[in-house]
Order: structure tokens, then sequence, then C-alpha cells
């Protein structure tokens, strides 16, 4: 947490700093959480349901039209499950912006995809598991960023110093992989471990109904491989973390009432369940048709069909290797901005589905409810070491 104790010391500083203390925008964000499994335990020391809490703060401050600092801090403590007790920073990013040129320094959480299921593309933050099973939470990466406006587009060029190891459920905590993952022990290709120097370039073009990118990242891969050790006393996976090269490529398309949308991957270097590098191409896609003003309402509903596909197959570090995604969003367009999301992910070959559903409302300027249900089948795949349909 070197990186953590530094960051931190420069933004007090700054904030005591007298010409710019009494300018600076707060925000916070205090969160309580229950989760709760229908099924028994499938290991000992699990319990049905768990609570935790969370707190976000974020501070803005603007030197000038030009140069901006956010500092986003997070931490989460679990009663249940120790990994999941945990801190990160968000954000601690320094930016310089000017019409031609911005840079940016620090600690920073980007975003790359289009589609509603997974998002292929999206590989500079590495995933924050213990948060929530969808892989949607990230942690913060440090970074020195490059942008480039264009007429009708922008050049992002990123390096990035220092990985993030992936985290994942403890020995007490529920959706956990059998065996469990030793975190204590990753192992990594290059010898630089966690020190390597990774670098990623992103082109994206904006036209009249869409847009377009295209990207390319070289370094640590945030998917770490599985690794089984022979001489140990207790069955374990260790995450081991290649160097990967990927190309990503992201489209979307606006047609009247029709979104459509594009992600595609082409990766060296992974390797797959049985551990043997698999160079490989994944993609997904498929459309959002929304109906506008339903029942003569203020009510938006839209109808979201994907598609998922990935070569590897069986071999595949993932169960979305060839599925098909059919849901719905509904938009009350209300005072209480109420939300909700409904996605079934069927696999083509086997029975084996997901169901997510997502319920967001808020009251007032100071209290949201946010309700989340994650449905997964028994995910049977004999080979498979991360199988949490037990759990």
């Amino acid at each position: 947490m070197r990186i953590f104790g530094h960051t931190l010391v420069l933004i007090l500083l700054t904030l005591f700093f007298p010409f710019a203390s009494w300018c600076w925008e707060f925000e916070g964000e205090l969160s309580g959480q229950t989760r709760y499994f229908p099924y028994s335990p499938a290991y000992p020391g699990q319990k049905s349901q768990n609570q935790s809490i969370a707190i976000e703060l974020s501070a803005y401050h603007e030197f000038t039209n030009s140069v901006s600092l956010e500092f986003i801090p997070f931490y989460r403590y679990d009663f249940q499950d120790d990994e999941r007790s945990h801190g990160d920073i968000r954000k601690a990013y320094a930016l310089w912006a000017t019409p031609r040129l911005e840079i940016g320094l620090g600690i920073n959480k980007v975003f790359w995809g289009v589609t509603e299921a997974i998002h292929l593309v999206d590989i500079i933050n590495q995933t924050d598991l213990v948060e929530a099973p969808d892989q949607e939470e990230k942690l913060g990466q440090a970074m020195l960023s490059l942008s480039f406006p264009l007429s009708t587009g922008l050049l992002d060029i990123y390096v990035m110093p220092y990985f993030r190891e992936r985290t994942f459920p403890g020995e007490e905590g529920r959706l956990r992989s059998s065996p469990r993952f030793d975190t204590n022990n990753p192992i990594y290709e290059h010898q630089d471990k966690d020190h390597h120097v990774d670098w990623a370039v992103r082109l994206k073009q904006n036209f009249a109904q869409g847009e377009l990118a295209l990207s390319y990242f070289e370094g640590t891969g945030r998917d770490p491989g599985l690794i089984t050790p022979v001489m140990s006393s207790e069955q374990l996976l260790i995450p081991y973390y290649p160097q990967i090269k990927q190309v990503g490529l992201e489209a979307q398309y606006i047609k009247d009432e029709w979104l459509w949308k594009l992600e595609t991957i082409y990766r060296k270097g992974q390797p797959n369940l049985h551990f043997e590098v698999e160079d490989y191409y994944a993609t997904t896609g498929g459309f959002e048709y929304n109906i506008y003003s339903i029942f003569a309402t203020t009510q938006d509903l839209g109808i979201i069909v994907e598609g998922i596909y990935d070569q590897r197959s069986d071999t595949a570090l993932t169960f979305n290797e060839e599925d098909v995604v059919l849901g719905a969003r509904w938009s009350l367009n209300n005072l209480n901005s109420t939300e909700l999301l409904a996605l079934w992910i069927q696999d083509i070959d086997t029975s084996a589905h997901n169901f997510i559903l997502e319920l967001s409302t808020e009251f007032g300027n100071s209290i949201a409810v946010t309700v989340e249900a994650w449905i997964f089948s028994e995910h049977s795949r004999p080979d498979s070491s991360s199988d949490i349909g037990a759990d």
C-alpha cells in the first residue's frame, strides 16, 4: 500500500495549502449492505447472510481553468469476510487540460465498452471482484495519460507503472471458488512483477449517428490464469498474471429507436483453463430497442438482445463463452430516478444460465436504495477450477 500512503500525504498537503483550501468541492457516500443467500453454505465458516458498511468520499478542486485535482478514497468493512474488508484509492488524479492536449497523472479509473452484459475491451483497471460478481467494480490504477483532441474524436495514450492484483473472496466469503484462491503468493510471468510498466493507446472517432474506437494494450494481463501447486498440503489456486497483447474494437450506431453495439478483442499470451497459452478472439454485440412514453406515460422501456462468443469455448476462463443475452431496461423518469434492469444470460450448448436484476431509486437528495439479485445455475463444466455453483 505504498502508493496509498504517498498519495494520501500529497492530497492532505494540497488540501491544507492556504491559497486553495477554501474552494474545494466535497461529497460523501455512506452505505450499508446486506447480502442474503437462499441456499445453505457449501463450505465451513460461511453464512447465509452477511452485512457490510462502506464509505466513499470525493474531493474536487480546480486550481485554474486548466488544472484540476480529484481525490476519491473508498473503504468497505465486511463483518463476515476478511478479504472483503478492504480500502482503495479509486481516484487521486491531477489533470492539466488545454484545447490541444490533456495530461493526467495519478490514480484514475478508465472505462471502455458499449455493450450491456460484459465488457471485453475494458482492460485498463483491475476488477474489484469482492465488491460484485458481475466484475463491474474496478480498482484505481496508477497512470500517466495523454489525450489529444481531434476534429471528430480523441486519441488517448496511457502509461501504467504499477499493477493491481485482483481481489477474491476469502475462505469464509460467499461466491468463492473451490479450491480457494491464495492471494498472498501471486505469480507473474515478468520478472518486474507488479512494477512492470504497461501501456495502452485508444483512438475514438465520432460520427453523425455513432462512434468507433480502436484500442491496443500491452503489459500484465488483468485476468489471472490458475495454478494449482503440486507440493502444497492444502488445495489452492494461485493467480498467475501473464504478459499479454490485446487489440480491441468498439462500435456503436444509433438509428431512430435502435442502438446497435459491438465489442471485439484479439488477445495473445493468455493461458486458458488448462494453463495452456492460447491466442484467441472474442466478441459480443447486439442491440437495444427503445420504446419511449409507453402507455402514454413518461416511462421508457428498452429491449436488450446480445450475443457472446469466445473462441476458446470450454477452455475459456469465463463461463460466458457462447451465450445469448435477453433483457429489459425500464426507466420511470420520475423524481426518484427509478430504474429497473433485468438480464437473462443463457448458454447455448447447456442449460447453464445467469439472471441479473438491478433496481435503483432515490429518496430526496441524500438517500438512494439499490436492490441487486444474481441467480446462478449449476455450472457443470467438469474441469472448471472456479465453479461457484455449489455456493
